[in-house]
Formats: structure tokens, sequence, C-alpha cells
């Protein structure tokens, strides 16, 4: 262990000074009172100015002159009631002005999400520095991270989750914090066994006693386990003590993390790896990578077609190659439930069982953390327990990436259990959720590199799990990445168009196909594939209209057609399932589940008869089909 962070939990002289430490949490809890509007949350916050006291004057790295520092320790605030705790000490310990926006710093957005979701995310930057630590060494990844929150989420299933996967994994960097009344206390009793079952070190000390704190501090150093401190505070006297506008209060914790980083820095120098650590730390990925990844696929395109998850599988081994960085949780099920991904010179890719809301949780803390790619693969039904994960992420702006295979719902007789009806439009509602459904390997591929590309926000792709008995005819298109506009015409009809057949998925397969009925039929259609409706949204109203034409449309989908009027307008038609219990029925052609190239063709004649039919009346006609037409039942 570098000497710096040996000697770190040693009190320096000023801290050890008598009365130092209260000197410090005096200051803390005035600064509290002044920036916390909220009478709710203000006695709450106040409770944990002991523990920061402490913590910061004593044992936390960070050097105020450098906040952006790789190897800082990370202090997270998880509940509302502590939100204004990281500007107030980053202002207190000279750090950095305290941003008067809250959405200025991923420290202070944390104590808006989802109740335990701060939580979860503490333990996945724990799990971040551990592979970053495993990859580069204790010289250049060494510190921890501190995590303050509300003892209600303790017993959130998240945090539980989380929890428990912390103990599995042996995160031994992470420290949970909980302030509680005397009051509260046996309802906490209750809880923390759940913890000390979950491999977790737990602790009790005084919130208003810095030397137990601080000796519960040290002791989750020397631990191999992760740790939980319950600060237990009783009622706040009705005065309190002058407060002291002594500047040097902290010039000892920031003398000692200017030395650290000192240290820190010529370690760094002598470190054969400093080149690609200060790329990961930035989050720069290698230099042609995007190049080596098209050309990847594009070689091994002519070893089949396979289907979408054995597509994605191929290109995250793939990935795992070109972007070192790239870290998988995984599922019980999912495109990597019956494989581990090794790469060299590294560990398989963790799966995390049944645990998805912690795994998700997790992810989000990965891509906090820096430094590393999150990736997570699972189903797509086990979205309803990744949500509040996922808004979260969406919430604030991180870059984690979801491979959800389809559950399969109109195929599987098991899968009416699940019914994965409502997921997609779920999803589709969410704000900056950039949610991909490719029809086949080409445009699996072309989506992932979209996630990769994109930086600001989660993408989530959807995996058909059926194989394509198909393949888009887009040669003519190069290695152009249709995908990137939203959407596109797969198939242009010969001559004017009759009717549009908008498909996502495995669906484009079948309008492919039902346009070749319609095409014996006599009737011009066009396919047009629509793999993210969000980056389709954005395109120029021209490029949309263009794609989708002036015809009746059809859209296709094994899902809710929730959100499709958008695209198909009021003389549209929809395909899919729209009800639960939906399932595909051989002595009935026509029963909601069935979704099959001569339904498709049927739906589509009926739909530009009836229009034709209410055109020609309205114009004074005689209501006779357009050519073509009277050929629909001996072609179906």
């Amino acid at each position: 262990m570098p000497k710096d962070h040996a000697t770190a939990s040693l009190p320096t002289d000023l801290a050890a000074a008598t009365g130092m430490p209260d000197r410090l949490a005096t200051a803390i809890r005035h600064a509290v009172t002044i920036h916390e509007t909220d009478p709710r949350y203000a006695p709450q916050a106040r409770v944990m100015a002991g523990f920061c006291a402490v913590l910061w004057s004593r044992f936390l790295r960070f050097d105020p002159a450098s906040p952006e520092w790789p190897d800082r320790d990370r202090f997270i605030v998880s509940s509302p009631p502590y939100r204004v705790l990281p500007g107030i000490m980053a202002e207190l310990s000279g750090q950095a002005p305290r941003p008067t926006d809250p959405n200025a710093r991923a420290s202070e957005r944390q104590a808006c999400g989802p109740n335990g979701q701060g939580l979860g995310a503490a333990i996945g930057m724990a799990l971040a520095e551990q592979k970053l630590a495993a990859r580069f060494g204790r010289s250049v990844v060494n510190h921890r991270v501190w995590a303050v929150g509300c003892w209600t989420e303790l017993s959130t299933g998240v945090a539980l989750e989380s929890a428990a996967l912390a103990g599995q994994l042996g995160l031994d960097r992470v420290t949970l914090v909980v302030g509680l009344w005397e009051s509260e206390r046996p309802q906490v009793e209750a809880i923390l066994p759940r913890y000390s079952a979950s491999g977790w070190s737990v602790r009790k000390v005084d919130a208003c006693n810095a030397e137990q704190i601080a000796a519960a501090i040290a002791s989750s150093q020397r631990t191999h386990k992760p740790c939980l401190i319950a600060c237990v505070a009783t009622p706040e006297p009705a005065s309190s003590p002058a407060v002291i506008d002594d500047p040097g209060l902290w010039a000892g914790a920031a003398r000692r993390g200017a030395s650290a980083r000192r240290s820190w820095l010529r370690r760094l120098l002598k470190d054969r790896q400093k080149t690609e650590f200060e790329r990961m730390a930035h989050n720069q990925r290698p230099a042609f990578w995007q190049q080596d990844w098209q050309r990847s696929w594009r070689d091994g395109s002519g070893t089949g077609r396979p289907a979408p998850p054995v597509a994605a599988r191929r290109g995250l081994e793939t990935l795992h190659e070109l972007l070192p960085e790239l870290t998988c949780l995984r599922s019980r099920q999912g495109i990597m439930a019956d494989l581990s991904v090794r790469r060299a010179g590294a560990e398989a890719d963790q799966s995390c069982g049944t645990q998805v809301n912690g795994m998700a949780a997790l992810l989000n803390g990965i891509a906090m953390h820096g430094g590393l790619l999150a990736c997570g693969a699972s189903t797509i039904i086990a979205v309803d327990r990744m949500r509040p994960a996922l808004r979260y992420a969406a919430m604030t702006d991180q870059q984690v990436i979801y491979l959800l295979t389809d559950d399969d719902l109109h195929r599987g007789e098991s899968a009416g259990g699940w019914q994965p009806v409502e997921q997609l439009a779920s999803l589709r509602a969410m704000p900056n959720m950039m949610v991909f459904r490719p029809a086949d390997h080409r445009e699996t591929m072309e989506c992932m590199e979209l996630a990769l590309r994109r930086t600001n926000g989660p993408s989530l792709l959807t995996l058909e799990s059926a194989i394509s008995c198909s393949a888009h005819e887009r040669e003519q298109y190069g290695l152009t990445n249709l995908c990137a506009r939203g959407g596109y015409v797969v198939a242009e009809a010969e001559h004017a168009r009759q009717v549009t057949l908008v498909a996502t998925g495995h669906e484009v397969i079948l309008a492919l196909k039902a346009r070749r009925l319609l095409k014996e039929a006599g009737m011009e259609a066009a396919v047009v594939s629509l793999p993210c409706w969000e980056l389709f949204a954005a395109q120029k109203m021209t490029y949309r209209n263009a794609v989708l034409g002036t015809a009746p449309r059809i859209g296709i989908e094994a899902a809710s057609g929730f959100g499709w009027e958008r695209w198909l307008g009021p003389d549209g038609l929809f395909v899919g399932i729209d009800g639960f219990g939906a399932t595909p029925a051989p002595d009935r052609p026509d029963s909601a589940a069935d979704i099959t190239p001569e339904r498709i063709c049927r739906d589509a004649m009926r739909l530009v008869r009836r229009l034709s039919e209410a055109t020609m009346q309205t114009a004074g006609g005689n209501g006779a089909a357009p050519p073509g037409m009277a050929s629909v039942d001996a072609c179906v």
C-alpha cells in the first residue's frame, strides 16, 4: 500500500487539537442552517455534521486544488435530507465555490435520485475502483467510496440487492453511513442484521462523539469487508455554540490531500501504463476503434446471418478486445447467461444472478465513477425491476448500455406467463432514454455502435430471440450506418406506393415477406425499418416524410401499439399485441398474437380498400376497387 494512503487515517496536529472536531462540526451545522431552506431536512443534515467533520479533516483523500483528481475519494449523497452536504463541505474545505445549480455536479445530483439508488451507485463506484485497481495496480488506483444516506433506504430492495452483491464481490472500499435519531434505533437494529448476513461490517456510533466516529472510520479502512456505520443522534439542543470563522480550520486537510496527490503523481509518472490510465480516466476511446469495429463485423458477415442476440454476443467479444474499459454485468438470463466472456489478463464478466435491481444500480455507479464503460445484459421483462435505475441514469446523463433479449411473447409456449406487452412503449416514453430494436445482425451492430458513441445518456437494445430467416437487401448502401437516422426505407415500391409497412425488430423480416405477397396481388408496398424512434424523431421533417411517404401506413411490432399513432397518422393501422393473454391460435389466423406475413397482407388489402371506398364515396364515385384488389383472396 502506498505510504501516503497508509498514513491517511492518522490525524493531523491541527485536527487533534482540543475541541477541534467540535469546532469543525459547529461550522458545518451553521452552514447547513444557512443553505438548507427546507425545515424538514435541516435537522437531519445537521446530524451528519460530526461525521463529515471527522471524515473530511482526518481521512478523506482530496486535493482542493484538483477537485477532479482521478484517485480522490468519492463522497456520495444518496438522500434529499443531505443534499446540501457536498457543496458545503467543498466550500468549507476550500475545494470549490458552492454550485448554485443543483445539477452542476454529479455529487449534487445524487440527492435527487430514487430511494436507494444512491447507495447502489456508491457500491457500483467501489466495483469500478476494484476493477481499475486490478488493471493498473494499487500504486495508481487506491481510493475509497463514502456514501451518506437515510436509514430508511437500507430496507429498499435495490439497497439490499446491491449490498448482497458487494458482499459477494468483496468490495471492501465502500462505506455507507446513515443518520438516525435515538427514537428510530429499534427500527434500524431490525435492518442491520441483514447487512451483517450479507458480509458487511456494521458499527453504531454516537453522532456527536468524534472519537467513536474516528474509530469506526479507521476500522472500516482496516477491515476486508464493506462497512456500514449508523450515526445515532439525540434531539438537538435549543441553543448551539457560537461559530468561529477561522479559515485555517481545514488547512491541515488541504495540506494532507495536496501531499497525497503529489506522491501519486510521482508514482504515475513512473508507471508503464500511464498513457492508458490517463486515456481511460478521461473517458476517451482508443484511436481507430470505430474503424476496427466496423471492419470486424464486416469481415464476420460471411459466417451467416445470426439472430440479433447472437450478433450482440459476438459484438461484445470483439469490443472486449477493442475497448479494455468495457465492463459487463449480466443476470441469470440474457445473451450472456450461458457464457463467461473473458479478456486477456482479466476476469470474466460478473454475474449478478437474479439481482437485476442491484445490477442496474451498480452499472450507474460504474458510469459515474469514470474510467470504465458500463454494460448490462438481461431480459426485457427485467425492465420492470430495473426501471428506477434506468430513470436515474437518464436523469443524470450517464452512459450505460443495456442489452435485453426479447422474451418472444407471441411465439413461446411459456411466454404467456411473462407477457412483455407494454415494456417497449414505457421505455420510449422515458426522457433521455435511447431505445433500439434492431431487425437483424447488421442493424444490431449498427445500433451497438450508436450506443457506444452516445455519451449523454443510457442506451437500450432489445434483441429478438427468433432466428432471422432473411436479411435486408442493403448491399447498395455499403458501410453506411442507416440506423443513425432512426429509420430508413428497406425496400421501396417499384412503382407508386399504395401502402407503407413500418416495422421494428424481427417484424421487419415479416414485412418483407408480406411485401412479396402484396406484389403478387398487384399492390405496390414499401417496407420501412424504424429501429430507433428517438433518432428518427430528431431528423428533419423532409427526411421523415420521404421515408414514411404519403400512402396508408401499417405499423408492425410484437408489442403494444401505444405511441405508434405518431408515425401511422389518422388513417394508419397497427398490427401487434395490445392485451394480456394473447397467444398464437392456429385455428384463428387473425388472433391478436398471430403476426404473420399473410395477416399483414390481408390487413393491408382491407385498409387500402376501405380508404379507397371512402375516398370514392366522398367524391361521388361508384366505389369500385382499385387495380389489383380483385386478386387479394386468391393470393392470400
